[in-house]
Formats: structure tokens, C-alpha cells, sequence
């Protein structure tokens, strides 16, 4: 953008013109053709102008002289070789450079007080001074002079960009080609503040950019105009024609979020409708426009940990400070199951780090590495406390620590939870979580409440009669609650308790009973024996040898109160062998069931014992196998068996290794919302992972089979060409994964 200067000759405004074209040679050949003035010219002086770098006519000023005695009134413009004016009739004019030696031209005035001379063709920067000695002896006093000058066009404020307090550049438009533009702004030095000057030369398509420091809020730079190092009406009428740029409020930096190195996003707020960009190593690598809640989320490829990211905020041309943000070790994370009982813990870190994990006491319970590739971890822990916390610290060297969030220790279940009514009130009784606080409610309203005592177990009498009545049952423990539990109030004894295990062996069955009462062991509704519980509360019943399978129904009775009935089955003299589910390449737990009796269960590879798992109270198994290279292979053959309390082996169950399960994944286009395609029955979670193999997020499985995975604002997930993989996980681990890529 260029500004059209005005020239003003005479009273009359008109553009300035081009250059006539003439040479330096041909001013006095072309006068003596025309005939047109008789001068005497000093060509010597001709030497002493001063050049126009870039002569671009319609960017000119002209500062003409107020004197009304002595005037050019025609000529005086961009290359003209001839100039015109008036002064007094008979006088004779001399025409000189401006603190020149000597003349370039001397001409008479005739008659009508007209005169024109012929002279060097006029550039940016000329300043002609026109002296007529002539007037003083004619009107008296001293003789008359004028003083022309030709310059660049001005600038003025309207010719420069927004000023801000983030301003390190001053952008403007529309200058002369050739032009200095000097700006004079303020900097501290120790305590002091002091001016400084900075300068730009007006490039061939009029911009400038001039550097300079922050400036504060309410300061006016000072910007002037030079040409050949003369400031523009130096010597003239206008004085130094400098303007005042002021200086206002800039747009804030924003704040910003941490970055972690699996991160692909940065976050955090700024001003509405403002952009935002990051840059890595003076590279732009994402960009963002700012919500109107004032948050902004860009999305970045994931960075090295120490790399330096730069996010500045923009509006209009105004670019804020930036905010430096170091890319830090990712949190750790726990991502198993945390429930009481359990003795494993996983979770991931940044890969290689050194990982210490907390279960509730000062020290950790657990040291451990996470992979160097994939940053998983596995600790093995003492068994979990219902109710306690688990914290997870990831640390990288000095000063490179991350603490994960607390996570809450699920508590146990309630089991052989009982509601008998016992004269006026109803005995409720169970295990849970040992230290819990265990409350009962009928109807949603609070009836009893207890501490679970240090073996799990709990006794809560309330005043409650009715049979068949529901009550909710539910722990509380630390700020922790577990799921609520229903029972039914029920009519009689408490069940016998602490029954032995009954072989096809046994002539007797034992355990425990209220002091006084009748034992009876049923067998299809036939009573095969009786027996008396002692005053320490147990009792023995003497039965016939049963066949394996058989179901013993035992129950107690006083008076005509009688207990429910506990099952018992009869087991061989050995111990059945234990059930093995599914088990898959890479899969973390070997599980299954026990049969009663086993205290312990162990798994063998070709007859060598290779761990020791735990045995749920519901008889549940498992045992962690992610860390055995043999089970990695699918085909490989491996032995589970339990031992009872006497040391007893039960027979060997045999397990395979199975490969992985089928997992169909549909053509994925990139602006999906969702992942699609089908798993077998047997998988319980679906997950996808960005071609980088970090997890992104698990999906829904729906009872035909088919899943999806919500995947809309995840930038991996938009690049067309790149994969992504699924995966099919249950309670052993991964026993499905597929790869696909991001379709256009």
C-alpha cells in the first residue's frame, strides 16, 4: 500500500508527475534549441546533489517556499529539467543546492516579472534555494530568497501496525523505497531507563520492519524519516516531521496445562477467539483457536521428555509473550483391579523408570522397573487392605519424580452373610473387610451398625422380627464403600459352622455349633446321623462312607427352632483336580476354580514347579504368568494342581497355551467417531492403541458381538495412513489385537 502525495504549485494541488527523462549533458543543448531563457550555469556544482535511490514519482512530497516575492510556480517536481516562477520585473534569480558552492543556474526576470531556467533534473532529497539580490534595491531592505525541497512521501501512525506491549517488531506500509525509518524507544539499563534508536530501510514494496524491545503500556515512540541520512524538512519549514506511536495493552500469554511425553495434546486456557500455537525447536508443530470458555486443546505429535514447547496466543497481529513449557516424565498410573485380597498390582509409567508403590504404610511395599518400550509395570504386593490406598511414584534421575493420584483399595465382598431371627431380634452375621464399619439397613433406614473384628467376621443384633424381610448390607472403611448386599430375614438356628471337608473316606463330619443343640447330616432327605454339640461348641457326627458327588445336608436344632441347612459335598480321597480357563499368549493370570479342601494351588511346567498362586475364599484361583517366556507360545503345555490342608495333592490338571482369538476390525476413515468390528464371546474388554502403542481408549461390547470404541478428538486417529491396533482382552490378559490403518 502506497499514499498518493499531493504537490502543491501555485495555489493549484495536482499529483506529482514522472520524470521528464532528460540527462545531466542535455540541459543546456535542449534550452539553446528552444530558445526559451539565456542562464549562465555552473556545472561544477551539478556533482554536489544529492540522489534518489528509488525515484518513484508517486510517492513524493513537495515543501514549497510561503515567500510570495520569489516563487517557482511551475516545474518543481520529480525529474523536471525546467523550472518557472515569478519575482520582480528587470531582477535576475540565482538558483544554488541548498548548502552547496556555488550556482546551477542564474537566470533574468523579464518585464512581467517571469522567469525560467533550466537545471540538473530534479531527485528525492533536492533542496534548491533561490536568491534574487535585485529586490532589495527595488522595494528595499534585504534581497529575497526561497527554499524548495523535495522529498519522499511522510508517513504518519496510520502507516504502522498495531503497537502492543508484546511488540519486539514494528511493521509498517506504504514507504518510500530507499527511506530510514528510525525509531527512538525506551530501555533500562541498571536502574535507569534510556533512550535508544533502532532504524529500517524501506524495502521495494514500501514495508519496513523496524526491531525494538517491549515497550510499557501509555509509551509513545518516537519514528523519523531520513534519506541519505537528512531527516525529511531538516532545514525547512516543517521542522523534523517525526510522529508518535502509542503503545497499548497486548494480548496475555496463556496458561498452560503440563505436558507429559505420551501427551499429543496441549492444553490450558486464554482469550477467547484468540490462536494459539506451539512450536518445538522454532518449529510450529500444532495450532488451535481458543473456545469461548476460554480453553484451548491443540493437538501435537508426542515430544521427547526435556524438549522445550513454546505457546504463544494471537489476535489480529497482536502475538502474546510465550509461555515455556518443559515436556515432563508422564504420571503414573495404576491400571488393574485394586480390590482386597489381591497381591498384584500394574500400571504404566514413562518407559525405564524406576517405580516404587505404596499400599498404605511408610515404606513402599513394592520396587520395580517399567518396560523400557512400553512403560507397563507389574508389582507383586502383600495382600490388600480393603479401604487402605495405593500411590504409584515413577522417577527418572534427580529431580525427575511423578506422583500418580491415590487410588482407593476396593473392599472385600461380604460373604456367608446370615439375617436368623433369634427371639426378639434378628442376629445378623458374616464376613467382610477386618477394621470396616459395617452398616444394615430395612427399608433405607439405618437399623444396626458394627466394626468387623480382626478375622473378617461380624455379630450385629437388631431389633427387627419379621421373617422374609430384606435388609441392605454395605461397609464402610477410609472414606471407602462397598457395594450394599441383600439378605433375607430367616426363621431358626444359625447354620453349623467351620464344617470339615468330608472324603469318600470319612466316617464322621465335624465342626462347630451352638452349645446344646441337635446336629443332623441328611442325605436326599433321609437323616444318616446325629450328634450333640459340646459345650466348647463343635461336634462330631459318626455317618456312613459316601460316595464321591454326594451332597450332606447338615443342620442344628434346639427345641423347635431349626438352622438352615449347609451343603457339604463329598470329595474323593484325593482331591479332584482344579478347572483351568482359557488361557492365551500373553495373557497375566492363569485362573480357575479349586475344589473344597485345597488350601494352596500350584503351576508346573514338564513337572518342574514354577509358582505358587492364591486361592479366593470362593474358591477361585490365580496365578500371575505374564512374566513366564515359556507361556508366551502358543502350544505350550502346562500342570495346575491344589494341595488340602494335610498336604494332600489333588490329580494334575493339563492347560495349552492358546493362540489368539479371532478380532474382525472395520475399514476406519479418518473424522470417525468410532472404531467398529466383532471379537468372540470370550473377550471382555476392547481397547485401541495409536500406531505408537500407547492406549487411547477402551470400548463397548455389545451382546451380538460386536464392539465400538469411541475415538472423535484424538489427533492419532485423524492421519490418514497411519495404524492403529486393537486389541481383545479378558480376565488373562490380551487374546486378540489387530492391525489396521486410518482409511481418507
Amino acid at each position: 500500500m502506497k499514499k498518493k502525495a499531493l504537490l502543491w504549485v501555485a495555489g493549484l494541488a495536482a499529483t506529482t508527475g514522472g520524470a521528464l527523462g532528460f540527462t545531466d549533458n542535455e540541459i543546456e543543448v535542449r534550452a539553446a534549441e528552444k530558445k526559451i531563457i539565456s542562464q549562465s550555469a555552473n556545472i561544477s556544482t551539478v556533482a554536489n546533489r544529492l540522489s534518489s535511490k528509488a525515484p518513484f514519482a508517486e510517492s513524493v512530497d513537495v515543501i514549497m517556499s510561503e515567500d510570495k516575492s520569489l516563487q517557482i510556480t511551475e516545474g518543481f517536481n520529480l525529474g523536471s529539467t525546467s523550472i518557472s516562477g515569478i519575482s520582480i520585473p528587470g531582477g535576475e534569480v540565482t538558483i544554488s543546492y541548498l548548502f552547496g558552492s556555488g550556482y546551477i543556474a542564474k537566470v533574468p526576470v523579464d518585464d512581467q516579472g517571469r522567469w525560467q531556467a533550466i537545471i540538473p533534473k530534479l531527485e528525492i532529497g533536492h533542496r534548491l534555494m533561490l536568491d534574487d539580490y535585485t529586490i532589495a534595491s527595488t522595494i528595499g531592505g534585504s534581497h529575497a530568497f526561497s527554499i524548495y525541497e523535495l522529498w519522499p512521501s511522510k508517513l504518519t501512525e496510520s502507516n504502522i501496525d498495531l503497537t502492543t506491549t508484546n511488540t519486539t517488531t514494528i511493521i509498517g506500509t506504504g514507504g518510500y523505497p530507499g527511506v530510514e525509518v528510525e525509531a527512538t524507544f525506551a530501555v533500562k539499563v541498571g536502574n535507569q531507563v534510556r533512550p535508544m534508536k533502532s532504524s529500517a530501510i524501506v524495502g521495494q514494496d514500501g514495508n519496513f520492519e523496524i526491531p525494538i524491545v517491549n515497550q510499557a503500556v501509555g509509551y509513545s515512540i518516537s519514528v523519523q524519516q531520513k534519506w541519505n541520512g537528512t531527516a525529511f524538512g531538516e532545514s525547512g519549514s516543517q521542522g523534523n516531521m517525526n510522529f508518535f506511536v502509542k503503545v497499548v495493552e497486548g494480548i496475555e500469554k496463556p496458561t498452560v496445562n503440563a505436558v507429559s511425553g505420551k501427551e499429543t495434546k496441549v492444553t490450558g486456557k486464554g482469550k477467547q477467539g484468540a490462536k494459539v500455537r506451539v512450536q518445538a525447536s522454532g518449529q510450529e508443530i500444532g495450532t488451535a483457536t481458543v473456545s469461548q470458555n476460554g480453553i484451548f486443546e491443540v493437538a501435537i505429535p508426542a515430544q521427547k521428555l526435556g524438549n522445550e514447547l513454546q505457546i504463544t496466543q494471537e489476535e489480529d497481529k497482536d502475538v502474546s509473550e510465550s509461555t515455556k513449557v518443559i515436556v515432563e516424565q508422564e504420571v503414573p498410573e495404576v491400571t488393574s483391579e485394586l480390590k482386597e485380597g489381591m497381591t498384584t498390582i500394574s500400571g504404566t509409567a514413562s518407559p525405564g523408570a524406576d517405580v516404587a508403590v505404596w499400599t498404605g504404610a511408610v515404606a513402599p511395599a513394592a520396587n520395580v522397573k517399567s518396560d523400557p518400550i512400553t512403560g507397563q509395570w507389574t508389582a507383586n504386593v502383600s495382600a490388600l487392605v480393603g479401604g487402605n490406598t495405593v500411590q504409584v511414584r515413577a522417577s527418572l534421575g534427580l529431580n525427575q519424580i511423578k506422583d500418580s493420584i491415590r487410588y482407593g483399595i476396593e473392599l472385600a465382598t461380604l460373604i456367608e452373610l446370615r439375617a436368623i431371627i433369634a427371639g426378639e431380634r434378628v442376629k445378623v452375621t458374616g464376613n467382610g473387610s477386618p477394621g470396616a464399619t459395617l452398616n444394615v439397613k430395612a427399608g433405607g433406614n439405618l437399623v444396626g451398625t458394627t466394626t468387623i473384628n480382626d478375622t473378617g467376621k461380624f455379630e450385629l443384633f437388631i431389633m427387627r422380627t419379621v421373617e422374609g424381610e430384606k435388609l441392605a448390607v454395605s461397609q464402610t472403611k477410609n472414606g471407602i464403600n462397598s457395594i450394599v448386599s441383600e439378605t433375607q430375614v430367616l426363621k431358626g438356628l444359625d447354620t453349623p459352622s467351620e464344617v470339615n471337608i468330608v472324603t469318600a473316606n470319612s466316617t464322621k463330619v465335624s465342626g462347630k455349633g451352638k452349645p446344646g443343640a441337635t446336629v443332623s447330616v441328611k442325605v436326599n432327605g433321609q437323616e444318616i446321623g446325629t450328634g450333640q454339640v459340646s459345650n466348647d461348641g463343635s461336634f462330631e457326627v459318626t455317618i456312613p462312607t459316601q460316595m464321591e458327588g454326594t451332597k450332606l445336608y447338615i443342620t442344628q436344632k434346639e427345641d423347635e427352632d431349626e438352622s438352615a441347612s449347609i451343603v457339604v459335598t463329598v470329595i474323593s480321597a484325593q482331591l479332584t483336580k482344579p478347572t483351568i480357563d482359557d488361557y492365551y499368549v500373553n495373557g497375566t493370570y492363569i485362573r480357575g476354580t479349586t475344589p473344597a479342601g485345597a488350601i494352596r494351588v500350584t503351576l508346573t511346567i514338564d513337572g518342574t514347579v514354577i509358582k505358587i498362586g492364591t486361592i479366593n475364599p470362593d474358591g477361585k484361583y490365580a496365578i500371575y504368568a505374564n512374566d513366564i517366556a515359556a507361556l508366551k507360545v502358543a502350544g505350550t503345555n502346562f500342570e495346575i494342581f491344589v494341595t488340602d490342608v494335610h498336604g494332600q495333592r489333588s490329580e494334575v490338571a493339563t492347560g495349552t497355551v492358546k493362540g489368539l482369538s479371532n478380532l474382525m476390525v472395520n475399514p476406519y476413515r479418518a473424522g470417525q467417531a468410532n472404531v467398529t468390528g466383532t471379537v468372540e464371546e470370550n473377550v471382555e474388554r476392547i481397547a485401541v492403541y495409536d500406531k505408537a502403542g500407547t492406549i487411547l481408549r477402551y470400548g463397548q461390547i455389545n451382546a451380538d458381538g460386536t464392539f465400538r470404541i469411541y475415538v472423535s478428538g484424538f489427533a492419532a486417529m485423524q492421519v490418514v495412513g497411519d495404524n492403529f491396533t486393537v486389541r481383545a482382552l479378558n480376565s488373562t490378559g490380551i487374546i486378540a489385537q489387530a492391525t489396521a490403518t486410518i482409511l481418507p
